[in-house]
């Protein structure tokens, strides 16, 4: 929408004189508008501004009938204060410009008769002023929207910092603390320090929780610029820490480091029991065959000295399970499993095989008789009789025993012949060992 510029003079001549000299320079951008009288002016003025148009430069006679030029000037500025005003004047009256420049309702004033190149220099310097400062405030008015925005945006993502379910610290490139959130302090049970005072001790706050191990890894860690890691940290009361490193960079250089934690304390708990589960039996708690095999495997990957395997089934177990049924079956084993597990040595496997058959890795052997001792060790242990849910139960067990390497080179072939001698020890009447041969 155009601006308008408006010229006021009581005398008819002079005013059109002005508007056309106004228009053949400014008409092009500029509408203009032309009042005979201070009261026509103030009517004219509303009129514009109820139209929604801009009114950048008023161009008043001093001396008129009715409302002078310095009177309207100065209402003008109250009604209008961004507006402009360039004041013509015959015999300029002191006290009367003094009144509207101390109003600072007065831009500049031009003596008559005018001189055209200079009224058109005034008003194209007005306009040009009025201009500038349209754009200060429209530039304002986008400063104050984008800080809103900023500070909405600001508050959303420190909103979004809190809320976030890791723990989050964040260093400069110095390794300063720049900012974290409360789930941070909770992880690492920072609740009673003191902000500033945190600030500064931080990572000496952390260290102290961490394991020996993690503590050194962490601080060398913390020195490191641009490191990607993923990880875990072992505290020193049992908990255990996930964390990320991430470099923060702006326009390709490396300003900073991002640190995300999370408490893993219970899923950490909860793998565990899944994955002892998955390698161990429910009953006696031993491992299955699956972890045996593994076992088996390991030892003669890196085992040069004679292994030994041993297959243990209990005598007519059986019997037991028909008689007195699965609760007194499945108490009796785990109270067999704890006389044999106690004679066995540091680095010993006992693993439950299936039913009542078990099966032991013995690695480190010197010697045949070392496993000969242990074999006569695990038999004599379960001679005292078993009292159980008022029964006196008598149970002994037949052992089959293959050694590496001279039994078989592969866990196959050495559980096979195994399995072999311990049916040769059924034969030989139960209640005894035998040696694969």
């Amino acid at each position: 929408m155009r601006a308008t510029i408006v010229c006021v003079d009581d005398e008819w001549d002079i005013l059109r004189s002005l508007g056309n000299q106004l228009k053949r320079h400014f008409g092009k951008d500029y509408d203009i508008e032309l009042a005979s009288s201070g009261e026509d002016a103030l009517v004219l003025c509303a009129e514009l501004t109820a139209e929604g148009k801009n009114i950048p430069a008023i161009v008043s006679d001093q001396r008129m009938q009715g409302m002078n030029g310095d009177a309207l000037l100065i209402q003008l500025h109250t009604l209008y204060p961004k507006t402009l005003k360039i004041m013509l004047t015959g015999q300029a009256d002191a006290d009367s410009v003094g009144n509207v420049v101390n109003a600072a309702a007065l831009y500049r004033y031009i003596r008559k008769p005018w001189d055209e190149t200079d009224l058109i220099l005034t008003v194209t310097e007005a306009l040009r002023r009025f201009q500038h400062e349209q754009q200060l405030v429209e530039q304002n008015e986008l400063l104050k929207k984008t800080n809103a925005k900023l500070e909405s945006s600001l508050s959303l993502l420190l909103a979004t910092f809190e809320a976030t379910a890791d723990g989050i610290l964040v260093l400069d490139r110095a390794g300063k603390v720049v900012s974290f959130n409360q789930k941070f302090v909770r992880i690492w049970n920072l609740l009673d320090s003191d902000s500033t005072c945190l600030e500064e001790d931080l990572p000496d706050a952390i260290f102290k929780q961490l394991t020996e191990p993690d503590a050194i890894g962490f601080q060398e860690l913390f020195l490191q610029i641009n490191t990607e890691k993923h990880d875990f940290l072992r505290l020193k009361n049992g908990n255990t820490i996930e964390y990320y490193l991430q470099p923060y960079q702006l326009e390709s250089e490396t300003v900073g480091r991002v640190w995300s934690f999370r408490d893993v304390t219970v899923e950490k708990q909860t793998e565990a029991i899944v994955k002892h589960q998955a390698l161990h039996d429910a009953l006696t708690n031993l491992p299955n065959r699956l972890l045996f095999d593994r076992k088996l495997t390991a030892a003669l990957n890196n085992e040069s000295k004679l292994i030994a395997v041993m297959f243990l089934d209990l005598d007519r177990f059986k019997e037991v399970n028909d008689t007195l049924g699965h609760a007194v079956g499945d108490l009796l084993l785990q109270s067999v499993v704890q006389r044999l597990v106690s004679c066995l040595r540091e680095g010993d496997v006992m693993a439950r095989w299936g039913g009542d058959e078990f099966v032991l890795l013995l690695p480190q052997i010197r010697h045949r008789e070392n496993v000969s001792e242990i074999a006569r060790r695990l038999i004599e242990v379960l001679q005292p009789e078993f009292l159980l849910e008022g029964y006196s139960l008598n149970v002994t067990a037949s052992i089959g025993i293959a050694i590496y390497p001279h039994d078989g080179t592969d866990g196959s072939t050495l559980l096979q012949n195994a399995d072999a001698a311990l049916y040769q020890a059924k034969k030989c009447g139960r209640n005894n060992y035998q040696h694969y041969s």
